[in-house]
């Protein structure tokens, strides 16, 4: 695999998917617009080198902006990367500490603290001010000392002070608000550049407790490579570009928003704790790294599909082990949306699918069961399933009140969502009615 961020960029300037950008562009905007382009017209990702005002820096954007770069990112065919994305996430390798790494090559302490210092992107037109959007961040629990790896956003708030928009529901809100109850602010380090299976690895769904950096080992093949931090008792990626260390401050909450956010539209000003930045080391010549959110499909969409997708297959696999294929629908943000085939041995099979997958609490609020002789990928086949094998008054279940962790504007409140399920399975008896017409010979005809 890749020995870090600048390993994996040859590779990709290899393939011809990376795009050196010689324009002068401002952080403001304009390089999320080149981001935005290219995820609409899949890839190529973006190293932009030269940046106004930041003479000394590169700033990678759009790394994630296809399932093709999330695939060479993880060394998969890309048709396999579900499958083979789910036998890695569960194998899992400790990683290693070192002395030292190309993460410390320049340090900043105390008065040399400046965060406006780093080329930090302003996305989108109403979002509130620059956000660091694809930092690693590492914290450790309070009592046990298990790492948490995951992607927060964290707004600029000062030379030195950061947001850090971690929900209680979230592993990292949870820690943070566990310190508190101890009057202590929790050590948070964040990580930004770093090779593939790191980034993958903080979007795996794995059971509190678990250290993602184990995760990232088993993606990769190799164990991780950490060393310790300066000022807080923090491991982070020692090949990572930047590191920037703090400790939240207890009690301490700041407005945070509007942010264009993953649903495609503008979350609201929301109280998010406070990062007091302790220090921040990188490499020489380092490389600051963005990713863009917002109307899908960008690469907070890639990044989040498949860790969803392996999640929605294990717990439809405890009803129905004949599960066929799970598509994340893009339109439903690859979150809140997904159509699941299934091949159905038994009645209402469809609809205990749906009961689970909703009751799971991870913000699906769309659910679709089709047979295994319909492409769950293929809007068109699913349109039809539901055309020909659903009747709203029998086939459809609707889940009033369900919790979850979704900043879908349309939620009645603060986490609390609805469900829909629809069975578009044929029924078992009289199937004969419900099969496809074919017609004999089609692949034989050689005149068109």
């Amino acid at each position: 695999m890749f020995d870090d961020l600048r390993d994996f960029l040859a590779h990709l300037e290899d393939l011809g998917q990376l795009k050196l950008v010689k324009d002068e562009v401002s952080v403001k905007h304009e390089i999320a617009a080149g981001m935005r382009k290219t995820s609409d017209i899949e890839g190529p990702a973006l190293l932009f080198e030269n940046v106004k005002n930041y003479p000394d820096w590169r700033v990678l954007g759009g790394l994630f902006a296809t399932r093709k770069l999330v695939a060479l990112g993880l060394g998969v065919p890309q048709d396999e990367l579900l499958e083979r994305y789910m036998t890695l996430e569960d194998k899992r390798i400790p990683p290693e500490i070192v002395a030292t790494g190309p993460c410390k090559e320049i340090k900043w302490t105390g008065e040399q603290i400046d965060l406006t210092k780093l080329p930090i992107v302003t996305h989108a037109s109403k979002d509130c001010g620059p956000y660091v959007t694809i930092g690693m961040q590492i914290g450790k629990d309070p009592d046990t000392g298990i790492r948490n790896l995951s992607v927060h956003r964290m707004l600029v708030l000062g030379k030195d002070r950061l947001s850090l928009w971690a929900p209680a529901d979230h592993h990292l809100g949870r820690m943070i608000l566990k310190a508190e109850e101890n009057g202590k602010g929790l050590a948070v380090a964040t990580a930004v550049g770093v090779e593939p299976s790191i980034v993958v690895a903080s979007q795996a769904r794995v059971p509190y407790g678990i250290d993602e950096f184990h995760v990232a080992g088993g993606l990769r093949g190799g164990a991780v490579k950490l060393v310790k931090c300066e000022t807080i008792d923090v491991e982070v990626p020692a090949m990572a570009e930047v590191i920037i260390e703090g400790v939240t401050i207890p009690g301490e909450r700041v407005p945070d928003g509007p942010y264009g956010e993953y649903p495609g539209c503008y979350s609201d000003a929301k109280q998010a704790p406070v990062l007091q930045v302790t220090a921040i080391t990188m490499r020489k010549q380092p490389i600051w790294q963005t990713a863009l959110t917002g109307m899908p499909v960008t690469e907070n969409h890639t990044l989040i599909e498949y860790g969803n997708a392996a999640v929605v297959h294990r717990e439809v696999k405890k009803i129905v082990p004949e599960v066929k294929g799970v598509n994340m629908t893009p339109g439903g943000t690859f979150r809140h949306h997904v159509v699941v085939a299934i091949k159905k041995r038994a009645e209402n099979e469809g609809r205990n699918v749906i009961l689970a997958l909703l009751s799971m609490g991870i913000g699906l609020k769309q659910v679709i069961v089709v047979d295994d002789d319909i492409d769950p990928f293929d809007p068109m086949q699913v349109d039809w399933a539901m055309a020909t094998r659903f009747q709203a008054d029998k086939d459809l279940i609707v889940i009033p009140r369900i919790a979850c962790s979704t900043l879908d504007p349309s939620c009645p409140e603060a986490r609390v969502t609805a469900g829909m399920g629809i069975d578009a399975t044929a029924p078992l008896k009289e199937h004969w009615r419900f099969e496809k017409v074919e017609i004999p010979g089609v692949d034989q005809v050689k005149y068109i």
